[in-house]
Parts: C-alpha cells; structure tokens; sequence
C-alpha cells in the first residue's frame, strides 16, 4: 500500500491540469464527446458521502456508462513520478482510538481493500482501485486497475490523545490481560512452593525474599517489565539450583581427589624452580606482583557480570532468540558442572597449602592469592566472599573459566569484530587469575572451558528438536 504526500499531490496537480483541459478541448473539436463524456455533471464521480458496505464506490448519475472526466481528472490530479518517496504500512488494519463517531472513523475501522494511516496533518491517505467501465458500443473494456489515490481530512485529535493511536485490540489488552483470575492462581501457587522449599527444605534468609520482591514487582509492574522477568527467570533457576548443593554435599556422595589431581598438575604443566618441580599455583605464590594482584582480583570479579550483561545486550539490541540461546546455555553449562562436581569431587590448589593431603570435611573457604588485592585496595572483598562457601570441594571443573567462554561463542552476534576480540582477551584473562590465585590447577580450567563448549553444542542439537524449538519459540514471544 502506498501513502501519498499531500504536497505533491497539489504539486502535480497544479502542473497536470493544463493538459487535462487540453485533452477535454481536443476531444470536442475531434468529435469523441461521447467517449470523454458530453460534460463533467453527466459523469460518475467519486461518492464521497456514499460509504456503503463501509467502501468507497464511484456513483453513477445517468445510465450513459463511459468514464467521466471526474476520473480522468482524479488519475491526473493523483499522479506522481515513479521516483517518489513512498513507505510501507508495517501495521495490520488499524483501529481510531478516539471517540468520535463519525462515519468516516467507522469506515476506516474496518476497510479491507486497503489499509488506512493517520498522519501528522489529520489526513489519512487510501489507496483506490478505479476500474474502467463499458465503451460506447456496450463492449466491456479490460479492467485493468489503475493505482490512484484519495485524502479524507478527519477531524483533529482531542490533545490529550496520541497521534499513535491506531493500534489492534490485542496491543489495547496488553496490559490487562496479566491481572486475570488465572494468573493470580498461578503466582499464589507458585508462591506457596517457593516459599515451602525455602523455608521447609533449604533454610529461609533474606536473599530469597529479596528475590521474590523483585521478581513480583517487576511481574506486575507493566508489560515490559513482566516480559523482562520471565526473561531473568533463567538466571534466577541458576542461583536456585546453586543454593541448593548444599544441601546435599558432593564429598558425602563421591571420594574427594587431592594428592592425584596434584600429582597430574605437576606432571602436565608443571615448571622448575631452582632445581624443584612445582605447580604454576606454587610458582605464583612465591613470584607474584602488586600489579598482577589487583587486576587478576578484577578479572575474576567480572567472571559473571560481563557474561550476563552481554545476554542483556542481546535481549535489548539484537533478538530475544540470541538471549535465549545464550542464557539456557549458561544454565546448562552449570548444570552439566554441578553434574561434575559429584563425580570428581576435587580440592582446590589452595587447600594443599593449608591442609596437605589429609581430608577436612569442614575446611572453610579461603581468599588464597586474592588475599593481596584486598590488602592492596584495603576492601576485603575476596576475604568476605569466600568465608561464606560452605563447599570447597568443587574445584572440576572451573565454572570460572566456562562462564567467559559463552561469550566468545556468541561473541559473533554482536556483529563487532572487537567486541568478539575483548571477549578473547576477558577469556584468558580470568583463565590467567584462577591460576594466578591458586583457586584453580589448569586442569580445572580446561575443564570448565571443555563443559562450556560441550554445553554449547548440546543446546545447538537439542534446540534444533521440531518441537523443542516450538517452546524456544513460544519463550520468546512471552519475552
């Protein structure tokens, strides 16, 4: 459908009409009065105050069926050069969202041989298909539709009413429809069972109701905040299923690996020091620098910021499929490490320093090397941080390591070439910290870069499932 500017309407008007009258003129002194018509009362016009069956029709005034110079003169007055501006109607058949009750608002309500648009000057331009009728011998010619167009001027807009209002009812009902019986059923229930696993099974604390505020603010806010939460809700079932390894700890279910993990570290990557062979971990706790202390620190404390704010980017400015795909992977990636955990329960570099060899069921966390950026910087983050790590035991694989690996396989969705070569640099750099620190061997690191990829290409598989791919799809309409 076109839409036509009023000012080239009256341009090519203005500039079309002298030929119009010399057409009319022409056909008098050759006799084809009977074809242009005997004068322009006889012809058939546009009825504009006819709106039956709520269409324009051309009204027939006599019974003398040639095309009229009204016509002639509306396909002069109309054309355009083909070199013209002209969009598209992006929308489907839009509804006035005033509450006049005119007849024109009514037929443009429901028209359906062309879509109508409200524009700036009150004018809504419609697109006409004015077929030609029967010869002066009663033989009917080729319909062929020539392309024309009209302009109604409807009455202003009350100034407290937008120009936007043409919308569909489904849009009008957005944001009503989430305040429903049902709805209210669903979140009471769902409220009931969040909160009897808290509170009965995994220990109730300020955390998760801070959690459920947000969650339930944001749920009944608006529509896009209630699309934006069952968004983040993917996040949020990470943070659930964290909170409650707990419960169950993985050295209660597998035998806790110590001396042969180091044994492997030292033996694959390990270095000589003054005629010693040692670990990378070791190595760094005695040659470590102020500079490489604080920027390590903030490496590592990027590890999930960076990831997600990226997913956020995608949800905002690329596509709400790229957010999906990139957050179900960040959660598979964790559930195939939790997974992990209670088969290779292993400890940290770390604890070798403080404990040796023997098992320490309830050893607490430890800062290790991160210890200097907090004495540098005088903020005991890391101090703080790792006190309240009830396990210690999850060292494979890395989940540290796996989380910036996301972003470099879909680092290419940005469509920035340097955005994809930070990634690269963020990647090793947090690689670099856990070994840096001595939370990590470079066993666990590649092994959390290996659970990332592997997540990867089972999401990829998976998604690609007729009707696995039906729920990603109907996920991010409700997103």
């Amino acid at each position: 459908m076109r839409f036509y500017n009023p000012l080239y309407t009256r341009k090519w008007s203005k500039i079309l009409a002298p030929f119009s009258t010399f057409i009319t003129q022409l056909g008098k002194q050759l006799g084809l009065q009977s074809i242009l018509g005997k004068n322009s009362n006889d012809d058939s016009s546009i009825n504009m105050d006819s709106l039956s069956n709520e269409h324009l029709l051309p009204s027939h005034h006599d019974n003398d069926s040639t095309p009229s110079m009204n016509i002639l003169s509306t396909f002069f007055s109309t054309f355009t050069p083909p070199s013209r501006p002209c969009t598209r109607s992006k929308s489907s058949y839009g509804k006035l969202a005033h509450n006049s009750n005119t007849k024109i608002s009514k037929c443009y309500k429901k028209l359906r041989n062309g879509d109508a648009k409200y524009h700036e000057t009150n004018t809504i331009y419609h697109q006409l298909n004015i077929h030609p009728t029967n010869d002066e011998n009663n033989n009917q010619t080729k319909r062929e539709a020539n392309q024309n167009s009209v302009t109604i001027d409807l009455f202003p807009l009350r100034p407290l009413q937008s120009k936007e209002s043409l919308v569909d009812d489904d849009d009008l009902n957005k944001t009503k429809c989430i305040f429903t019986t049902e709805h209210f059923i669903w979140i009471f229930i769902l409220t009931m069972l969040y909160f009897t696993w808290f509170i009965l099974i995994a220990g109730i604390s300020i955390v998760p109701i801070i959690i459920y505020l947000v969650l339930m603010t944001l749920y009944l806010l608006s529509d896009r905040t209630r699309r934006f939460a069952l968004a983040i809700i993917i996040y949020f079932t990470y943070l659930f299923l964290y909170d409650a390894l707990h419960l169950i700890p993985n050295y209660t279910v597998s035998q806790v690996h110590i001396r042969d993990v180091y044994s492997i570290e030292k033996k694959l990557f390990g270095v000589f020091h003054n005629g010693h062979l040692m670990t990378l971990n070791e190595y760094f706790k005695i040659h470590h620098v102020p500079i490489l202390d604080i920027l390590s620190g903030l490496c590592y404390l990027s590890w999930i910021p960076i990831p997600i704010a990226y997913s956020l980017y995608l949800y905002r400015y690329r596509s709400k499929r790229d957010y999906i795909d990139f957050a179900l992977t960040f959660l598979l990636t964790n559930i195939l490490g939790f997974v992990i955990y209670y088969i290779v329960p292993a400890a940290p570099p770390w604890y070798i320093e403080l404990y040796g060899f023997n098992m320490n069921m309830k050893a607490p966390g430890s800062p290790a090397g991160f210890i200097q950026f907090d004495k540098l910087t005088g903020i005991k983050v890391f101090s703080s941080m790792y006190s309240k790590n009830a396990n210690v035991f999850a060292a494979i694989p890395s989940l540290h390591a796996a989380y910036p690996l996301i972003t470099v396989l879909y680092g290419s969705l940005s469509k920035r070439l340097w955005v994809h070569i930070g990634f690269v640099l963020f990647t090793l750099s947090v690689w670099l910290s856990a070994v840096y620190s001595r939370h990590h061997y470079v066993l666990d690191v590649l092994a959390g870069g290996s659970c990332a990829v592997v997540a990867y290409i089972l999401y990829r598989l998976v998604s690609r499932i007729p009707t696995i791919n039906r729920l990603l799809v109907a996920y991010s309409k409700l997103i």
